[in-house]
């Protein structure tokens, strides 16, 4: 699946998500149509999010919550870790 823009009659561009099977190309879903370079840029955007909703694929790039997370994860070190899971399921193992 990819984005495509097609230009209308009316000089507007409009943007749509398409899918190839068997050699004939189907309009998935069409987002929006603009006029102004901004308006099509936002809906290329909107476009992107539902594609990759549609493929259900993560993407290969980074988002800024992944390096919230491992710049957090990375200040943590081993003594400073407390694990308490195995504790309470091996301890009833044992004690009875």
């Amino acid at each position: 699946m990819y984005i495509r823009e097609v230009n209308n009659r009316s000089g507007t561009v409009s943007i749509q998500i398409i899918s190839k099977s068997r050699g004939k190309y189907k309009v998935v879903k069409s987002i929006g149509s603009g006029r102004t370079s901004e308006e099509i840029t936002l809906l290329k955007e909107h476009a992107r999010l539902v594609l990759s909703r549609l493929e259900k694929q993560q993407s290969l790039f980074v988002s800024k919550d992944d390096c919230f997370i491992g710049s957090f994860v990375s200040t943590i070190s081993n003594d400073q870790v407390r694990i308490i899971g195995p504790e309470l399921i091996l301890g009833k193992i044992y004690d009875g």
